[in-house]
């Protein structure tokens, strides 16, 4: 079986540098695959291709380095162990060489501390950055000998952008390109096209637009490849689709649903910007009504605290009522690191959607609506149940002559 590309949107990023920590570590030996779920027993049956078998590359605006975001994580924020850092320092430093400069707009709160790089693609004709974006793509697909590339958008989150009949179809979507309206087309946007148009895969784990234009879909479904999205589920909300169900199957009306959300670090400096944080809190505030059958008050709140650095704390206060009327409360406390509970489950998607293309499947891969805030094409938000989707796609497949898909003759 060939070598997978990964190519990462914001491979500078904490949660790009984790999952490449965590996956070479893994592969050398010197960690255990914990919190992935396609190391899971119920998905044995799928011939998954190996994280050995991972090759990164991807876009950065940012000027420092994989290897220094690496080193900040494990010694200024306390999230990666130090040893295994140092372990796989060659293996960043190769990842580190492949690196290319991505795309933005310019502006917004991590502008700052982007550089050069930033400035200069700020500038750039649109038509001309998909173009280059694309030959990126191509060029690290045969100089490694890769098999295929999974793109990945771990960037950070963009303000939300209205779609319009612009963004309805493939044509409409091309002129604004080519009349380079910057206006209308973000920088997600753009990557998700570089990738479909190029045939590569594509998963979107932020709350940024990306595929969300039905014309970039239909790049997906022209080209012939897979794409997914949006915005990663990992800690407080994922509690929520756990959670909500309970009260929805003892009986029990929930009154409020009150969350807080604190984290520090570029994700919490980026959200603090109130026009970022908006595309978040419409991702974290749709999951509650799916699920109860009906929608509480309930709100969401997201914090920036910078002495947190990479970790996150989330309170949830529920307030429901009982037999006879009785008002009950339920709180908890979500205390995480966030590129630690995210990297495994982006690499995940990777093994999940080379899978899928390799095997010939075209267009959204709703069966890995488990783990996401946003599924695109699911009405479903009970996480038990968005996870059943899975383990029925596992099903189909493991009754399957699966030689082909094994690297088989």
């Amino acid at each position: 079986m060939a070598k997978t590309g990964v190519w990462l949107i914001g491979a500078g990023g904490a949660l790009a540098s984790t999952a490449v920590v965590g996956t070479r570590a893994i592969a050398h030996g010197l960690a255990r695959p914990t919190g992935l779920v396609t190391e899971l027993p119920e998905l044995r049956a799928l011939p998954l291709i190996g994280l050995d078998q991972l090759v990164f590359g991807g876009w950065e605006v940012n000027s420092r380095g994989i290897l220094h975001q690496a080193r900040a994580l494990a010694h200024d924020h306390r999230s990666l162990n130090p040893g295994l850092v140092a372990a796989v320092e060659d293996d960043l430093l190769a990842v580190q060489r492949r690196l290319q400069p991505g795309f933005a707009l310019g502006g917004g709160p991590a502008a700052p501390s982007r550089g050069a790089r930033a400035q200069r693609s700020g500038r750039e004709p649109l038509e001309k950055a998909v173009a280059r974006l694309g030959d990126d793509l191509q060029r690290f697909r045969e100089d490694e000998r890769l098999g295929t590339v999974v793109v990945v958008n771990v960037a950070s989150t963009e303000p939300p952008i209205a779609l319009g009949p612009e963004h309805a179809r493939l044509g409409s979507f091309r002129r604004l390109l080519q009349e380079d309206r910057r206006e209308l087309v973000t920088p997600s946007m753009l990557y998700a096209y570089a990738a479909l148009e190029r045939g590569c895969p594509y998963v979107n784990f932020t709350p940024s637009p990306g595929i969300t234009p039905p014309a970039l879909r239909e790049v997906g479904e022209t080209r012939r490849v897979v794409f997914y999205g949006s915005d990663g589920k990992t800690g407080e909300t994922l509690m929520k689709t756990v959670l909500a169900p309970l009260f929805r199957y003892r009986n029990l009306e929930v009154l409020s649903w009150e969350g807080v959300n604190l984290l520090g670090g570029g994700d919490g400096q980026v959200l603090a910007n109130p026009r970022h944080k908006q595309s978040k809190l419409r991702s974290k505030s749709g999951v509650l009504a799916p699920a109860l059958g009906y929608a509480p008050h309930a709100t969401v709140a997201i914090e920036y605290v910078p002495s947190l650095g990479n970790w996150k704390t989330a309170w949830d206060f529920i307030h429901f009522r009982g037999f006879l009327d009785t008002p009950m409360t339920v709180q908890f406390i979500w205390q995480g690191c966030d590129s630690v509970l995210a990297a495994p489950l982006v690499l995940d998607l990777v093994r999940l959607a080379e899978f899928a293309q390799r095997v010939g499947e075209v267009g959204p891969m709703t069966h890995l609506a488990c783990f996401f805030k946003d599924p695109l094409g699911v009405r479903i938000s009970a996480f038990q149940d968005q996870v059943q989707l899975l383990l029925d796609y596992v099903e189909r497949h493991a009754g399957r002559d699966l030689t082909q898909a094994r690297g088989g003759g």
